[in-house]
């Protein structure tokens, strides 16, 4: 009878599985309120601090005079030069001021950095940009993503390795092949 039919409800794997691909799905596909094309951010230059080995620290923040989360990924409208120093940049730029968003070590041998968001550009300066105070934390590495991204990937592969724990659980006792 065609009225009479049992729905199997999906094993506690699978409905794991389905809650952390979801999660990823809203932790790393969910956009910006704002896209920074053309955006108001102004880079700023925190601080720099000398290193023991003559490399140096320079500390970058931004102000962001809107009252939207702005997104600009690194490239062309969001770039640190020399280019070899490319990279630990902010891509998302929350409302208000904020100093050290982030750091970049440099080399002994390079004098000068310069952030660039679109066309507002700052260069800290080795010798003639403000020193940081002793007690100065320097920012984590990093836009803040790397611990939503971790957790997203654990329960993922969490949610894999139940899954497949539970297709391969023996079934009752008797239940392999019929005997010969």
């Amino acid at each position: 009878m065609a009225g009479n039919r049992r729905h199997r409800r999906p094993s506690l794997g699978t409905r794991l599985a389905v809650t952390a691909a979801a999660g990823a799905v809203v932790v790393l596909g969910t956009p910006g309120v704002g896209s920074a094309a053309g955006g108001p951010m102004k880079p700023l230059v925190t601080c720099v601090l000398p290193v023991q080995d003559g490399s140096w620290t320079a500390v970058f923040g931004y102000e962001n005079p809107t009252p939207l989360t702005w997104d600009e990924s690194r490239g062309f409208d969001n770039e640190l030069t020399p280019a070899a120093l490319d990279g630990p940049q902010v891509t998302s730029f929350a409302p208000g001021t904020h100093h050290g968003a982030f750091s970049v070590r440099v080399p002994a041998s390079t004098p000068s950095v310069e952030w660039q968001v679109h066309s507002r550009s700052v260069t800290a300066s080795r010798d003639g940009s403000t020193r940081c105070p002793s007690e100065t934390e320097l920012p984590a590495d990093g836009n803040g993503l790397g611990a939503p991204m971790v957790l997203a990937a654990a329960g993922l592969v969490g949610a894999a390795s139940l899954a497949v724990s539970r297709r391969r659980r023996p079934g009752p006792p008797g239940a392999g092949a019929p005997p010969a």
